[in-house]
């Protein structure tokens, strides 16, 4: 099984770009806390609508969940030395709170999906 779960920060505002065959992608960097004095750095990739929400409905300092497969990369350069390399492809996400907390308490908080508008992403399901 290749299932890698993690919840962490948002350290920098999420860039949407489009592949040469129109397929949206982000690249979100996020900060993990593993306790005190200690926060690892990882770069998650996600595509499609996922990669939308991710751009639309978080930004810097928002904390998200994340579910992802890990897909290794390896391969020998032009003097046959040998590489090796990992990403974190994401197939589920989940918006846990917002970075800014002032702006976080304005909110209407009757209708907790309501700045989702009509698509949320549950279990990899779209509802509209």
């Amino acid at each position: 099984m290749n299932n890698y779960i993690c919840v962490g920060r948002i350290t920098k505002d999420i860039e949407l770009r489009y592949t040469p065959s129109n397929k949206a992608v982000v690249q979100v960097s996020l900060a993990i806390n593993n306790g005190k004095d200690d926060t690892s750095f990882i770069t998650l990739t996600a595509f499609d609508k996922l990669a939308e929400l991710l751009s639309k409905y978080s930004k810097k300092g928002d904390l998200i969940g994340t579910q992802s497969i890990i897909k290794n990369h390896n391969w020998e350069d032009k003097n046959g030395n040998k590489h090796y390399d990992y990403s974190f492809i994401i197939n589920k996400i989940s918006f846990l709170a917002k970075g800014n907390k002032q702006e976080e308490t304005k909110k209407d908080n009757t209708n907790v999906f309501a700045e989702f508008g009509e698509e949320i992403e549950i279990n990899g399901d779209f509802l509209d």
